[in-house]
């Protein structure tokens, strides 16, 4: 498949069925290459002695690479820089939505998801530091709107900066945690984790260059509407990297799972977003700083669900799910603006 995905992508030919095809099999090498990668990223935590919540966040790092790359690639195209900047944004209400998913998945029999304390200490830290954040943003946002008449509005330098300082110190704290006792001593397979991670790798760049191109043929084919492009790439890249943490945690991984989409929503506003914004301005539009205010009221809404008991419980599952499918439904409402 990586190799029907390299000619694909060296052959790159205009033509609806030829984009259909492009993207049916970048989004296949996707989930074909993203459980090993997974795997591969398990047992590099087994062989270092990371614990399954620092297991996740990096298997959401690597999660988020695709979207990440495939993203770079289409800011490349003036045509699609804004549904690159919402498909990103948007990200973090599919991990939120699959969140929900998961949790409604292993609670519904009975039962309720135990969160471990000290390891969320950090993970609490960072929501609220996004939430300030995105509504300082989206306040900073409107008013310059306002008193800015008939003058398009661009994101302050400052901000992506800032956010990109406080989610690296995430990072640095993260790391200094204890490592768990679970180390595996056994020299033979150390380094059995790096074929699958390279592969992995490797099936990235290949698959968002196969979305990102046929992303950008389809859009301007069919002239879809900002808002619905950007909600259609970024559900197709978003549910099938990050869905594999439904999968682990059926398997018994709850912590790695519900630690991978936690991560998740943060990542996508924290890390990739910003990197894009540093690369080319970000436009204050009606759509933008709607993401801003629906991230910030669906990270609050996730982090109360957490710290009130440390756990979640079937009925916060339900609304985690219904606060991010109305957020997202509300936001394709926008497309009918002109």
């Amino acid at each position: 498949m990586l190799l029907v995905g390299a000619l694909l992508a060296v052959f790159h030919l205009e033509g609806v069925s030829y984009s259909a095809l492009s993207m049916l099999v970048g989004l296949v090498i996707v989930v074909l290459v993203g459980e090993p990668m997974v795997e591969g990223l398990k047992e590099f935590g087994l062989q270092t002695g990371l614990s399954d919540h620092v297991t996740g966040i990096i298997s959401s790092l690597a999660s988020n690479l695709p979207e990440g790359v495939m993203t770079l690639f289409m800011i490349l195209s003036p045509q699609l820089r804004e549904v690159a900047i919402l498909t990103v944004m948007l990200a973090s209400a599919f991990n939120g939505l699959l969140l929900g998913i998961l949790v409604i998945m292993l609670t519904y029999r009975g039962g309720v998801i135990e969160l471990p304390k000290q390891a969320l200490e950090h993970d609490i830290e960072i929501m609220r530091i996004g939430v300030a954040f995105c509504m300082i943003v989206f306040g900073t946002g409107i008013i310059l709107n306002i008193f800015s008449v008939g003058e398009a509005v661009y994101l302050p330098f400052e901000v992506p900066v800032f956010l990109l300082i406080a989610y690296v110190g995430y990072l640095y704290f993260v790391s200094r945690r204890k490592r768990s006792e679970r180390l595996v001593e056994h020299k033979s397979g150390r380094s059995s984790w790096v074929p699958p991670i390279v592969m992995g790798l490797v099936g990235i760049v290949i698959s968002a260059e196969l979305i990102s191109g046929s992303s950008e043929y389809l859009v301007h084919m069919f002239d879809l509407h900002v808002v619905i492009a950007a909600t259609l790439i970024g559900l197709a890249g978003s549910i099938p990297e990050h869905g594999l943490a439904l999968i682990g945690a059926r398997k018994g991984h709850v912590e790695l799972g519900v630690s991978n989409l936690l991560s998740g929503i943060v990542q996508s506003i924290m890390l990739i977003f910003p990197i894009l914004a540093i690369i080319v301005p970000v436009r204050l539009d009606g759509y933008v700083l709607y993401q801003f205010l629906a991230i910030a009221v669906t990270l609050w809404i996730v982090k109360k669900a957490i710290i009130d008991d440390n756990r979640l419980t079937l009925d916060e599952g339900l609304s985690i799910l219904m606060i991010h499918v109305l957020g997202i439904l509300l936001f394709d409402e926008l497309s009918f603006l002109i």
